[in-house]
């Protein structure tokens, strides 16, 4: 089987390098269920892009917070009422749809908040 890491990419994954050759330099970015922040911390490195990562479990929220990743802590589920209509240029939701009881609402504030959606 095929593994979807790329270790010749700076982001690991070979579905984040993609996105992130999508991402302009300087852009805003969420990224819902962003893990450890190592795809935005990437991105503000190579392309000097500004966001906020959205994660629920504590553990990886305290190793973005070590990477100097901007994070909030809170449920996909509620939407993200906390952001304003068309606060960042591309919001990303790359394999966290699954685990959202409530895709639609989701999928809908991604479009609200971002400009751009991309969902991996």
């Amino acid at each position: 089987m095929k593994s979807n890491t790329n270790t010749s990419n700076p982001y690991g994954r070979s579905d984040l390098h993609t996105i992130a050759r999508w991402i302009p330099d300087g852009s805003r970015v969420l990224d819902l269920g962003c893990g450890n922040g190592d795809f935005l911390k990437t991105l503000k490195q190579e392309k000097q892009v500004t966001g906020y990562g959205i994660e629920l479990d504590a553990e990886k929220i305290a190793n973005c917070v070590a990477s100097g990743v901007n994070v909030i802590q809170t449920n996909l589920d509620q939407g993200l009422a906390d952001f304003d209509s068309n606060s960042f240029d591309f919001v990303v939701l790359s394999l966290t749809l699954q685990a959202v009881h409530r895709p639609r609402l989701l999928l809908q504030e991604m479009l609200r908040v971002g400009q751009h959606g991309i969902v991996t």
